[in-house]
């Protein structure tokens, strides 16, 4: 007789159980797992970003109850491959974990519509989050690396009796 295939350990130090209704039980692997998971060095405000991860979450996708709904273990473990390194990064890294479930379960509303008006509905929110997911990853962008402009500088040969133009032109030779 076989063995039923173990179920992954989890690597984020931290282990979520209860519900809702009765309560989240937290069991920290080590003492300040939640403070490495967030890349913390403030326990208030690991504390604050595990409440808010459990607050945007549906108490069916919060739950021991609806295991395979279960979304606690996938909004951290966002949040720890996305490795924010700072206070902002920490809670774009939330929103953004928070933007993609809710994304999720708007495209799986519209698999499961049976009316045109709820597919224009539930198409809508689905590329409204979709859009907002790709901001959003542009901001880390931007946060991690600067918005930064590039100028391109070319060379470029003025003969004699020749004019150079510098700036934007447009037709009619009008420069900005």
């Amino acid at each position: 007789m076989s063995k039923p295939p173990k179920k992954p350990t989890s690597t984020l130090g931290v282990t979520l159980k209860g519900t809702p209704e009765s309560g989240h039980q937290v069991v920290l692997h080590a003492e300040d797992a939640l403070q490495d998971l967030f890349q913390t060095e403030t326990p208030e405000m690991a504390n604050g970003l595990l409440s808010h991860c459990l607050k945007v979450l549906k108490p069916d996708e919060a739950s021991d109850e609806y295991e395979g709904n279960d979304e606690r273990a996938f909004m951290l473990a966002t949040i720890k491959e996305i490795a924010p390194r700072d206070a902002v990064e920490r809670m774009l890294a939330l929103q953004m974990a928070a933007t993609h479930v809710a994304m999720i379960r708007a495209g799986r509303r519209l698999a499961t519509n049976a009316t045109l008006e709820q597919v224009k509905v539930h198409c809508s929110s689905y590329n409204a989050l979709a859009r907002t997911y790709t901001a959003q990853m542009d901001v880390l962008r931007k946060h991690r690396h600067g918005a930064k402009q590039t100028i391109a500088v070319q060379h470029v040969n003025v003969e004699g009796g020749g004019q150079a133009i510098v700036g934007n032109v447009r037709n009619g030779g009008v420069a900005d």
